[in-house]
């Protein structure tokens, strides 16, 4: 239940928070046409949250119901996305090697230790020889959420950093959010596809393959974006 509570909270962004500072792309003295693309970049389950549920306006009982409310959803529906076999995160680890080499950026992906936090690396794995970026993604929360009695639309919070391979500089850093609670200054925001809409809990859970072609659309739309920012 924490977990999903500090999932939220990533896609809950305030307008009334700081503004999002990230560092736009600075191109190396040589063009990037190979990177390695550390791994983990996904969390476990994704999410499905109702960002203004009722019982949550009636203190600590209607709290702690809620709670569970929140946490029997999210449970069913990463039950119907199992029972399709969604892959998730090798999903999405494809779709940017293949965004990246419709850019002329060879990609490759970097075993390394899962995140102890679902925060960006300090420290990073070794790069094969010739690497010569290093692009660090930590999608932060996926799944979906109603904005409050609204219909269930997928959403993607990201971190990305992507560092020189051999100096460790920064060459950018951005925050990519696909159908957030709210819009925060800075972040960039995509808008999501009408054509992944469910009306409820049950509309999800019954068509599973569609619940899942919502999430990978999200993730793909994501990873286009940020490729785009790589340059």
């Amino acid at each position: 239940m924490k977990k999903s509570v500090a999932a939220i909270a990533l896609l809950g962004l305030s307008a009334c928070a700081k503004p999002y500072v990230g560092t736009p792309y600075t191109a190396p003295a040589a063009p990037v046409t190979s990177v390695a693309i550390v791994d983990d970049t996904l969390p476990e389950d994704a999410v499905a949250y109702e960002a203004a549920s009722t019982m949550g306006n009636f203190g600590l009982i209607g709290g702690l119901i809620d709670a569970g409310v929140q946490a029997s959803r999210r449970d069913r529906v990463n039950e119907a996305l199992d029972s399709v076999n969604h892959t998730p995160e090798a999903n999405f680890e494809s779709y940017l090697v293949s965004a990246l080499a419709q850019s002329g950026i060879a990609a490759v992906m970097l075993a390394g230790p899962d995140r102890e936090k679902r925060e960006l690396l300090s420290d990073y794995p070794g790069a094969p020889q010739g690497t010569q970026a290093l692009v660090d993604f930590n999608v932060t929360a996926y799944g979906y959420v109603n904005a409050g009695n609204q219909n269930w639309r997928p959403t993607v919070s990201a971190d990305i950093k992507m560092v020189d391979a051999l100096t460790g500089k920064t060459l950018m850093e951005n925050r990519i959010v696909y159908n957030g609670v709210d819009a925060q200054a800075g972040v960039v925001t995509i808008a999501a596809n009408p054509a992944y809409v469910f009306e409820n809990r049950e509309d999800m859970i019954t068509q599973p393959e569609r619940l899942a072609a919502g999430i990978d659309d999200a993730l793909r739309r994501v990873a286009d974006t940020a490729v785009r920012l790589m340059r």
